[in-house]
């Protein structure tokens, strides 16, 4: 506290100080923004997602001069199943510092998580003769799903957890979101053009 009476007051510039109560010391985005953003990249947005957590968590652990201040988010997003765990850890952590408990059984989400991506992986590297195309893309499509629902609760916790449960701070599309979805739409095109032409190609 500064005892000059006469003295400016001073801004808090940590990261976790902005004039709504909330904090970024991990990724706050509205659901919305959140949905378009993961189903128009084809799930490629989490990686950001994976990769904005531990930024910005490394961040305010720089600032506390705490113990993680060294990770490394890229890696911590490139192997998301081996960090899930910790990331939900430091999450719930956070909320119940910040009096923001919520009722989120991290671990089991956590669990449920890696394990969809997981298979994702899996199904992805598999030959697609194995299964049969269609069936590959339908149930990988399923595993897609799930990790959308499972991602969406999670950053649901997140907000809550920054204290801005409908993160209204990062709600608006910037021109790089645009471009992403752009990318997007391409990779969707490219997914069920193939199927699609297979079929047109079988009605001669």
């Amino acid at each position: 506290m500064n005892n000059n009476l006469y003295a400016p007051p001073q801004a808090d510039m940590s990261i976790g100080a902005t004039t709504t109560g909330s904090d970024n010391t991990f990724y706050v985005v509205s659901l919305t923004k959140f949905t378009i953003l993961f189903i128009a990249t084809v799930g490629m947005y989490q990686f950001f997602w994976y990769f904005k957590n531990w930024n910005l968590y490394k961040r305010q652990c720089k600032l506390d001069n705490a113990a993680d201040s060294d990770i490394w988010p890229v890696p911590r997003a490139i192997f998301a199943v081996f960090y899930t765990h910790s990331l939900f850890n430091e999450v719930s952590m956070h909320a119940a510092a910040k009096m923001r408990p919520a009722q989120w059984d991290h671990k089991s989400h956590a669990t449920g998580l890696v394990v969809m991506l997981v298979a994702l992986n899996i199904l992805s590297r598999m030959n697609q003769s194995t299964l049969g195309s269609g069936l590959s893309v339908v149930l990988m499509l399923i595993l897609m799903v799930g990790i959308f629902f499972s991602s969406f609760s999670a950053q649901k916790h997140i907000n809550a957890c920054c204290g801005d449960p409908e993160g209204r701070s990062n709600s608006r599309f910037t021109a790089a979101n645009y471009v992403w979805i752009a990318i997007g739409c391409i990779c969707w095109i490219s997914i069920f053009a193939p199927a699609f032409l297979a079929g047109a190609g079988g009605t001669h």
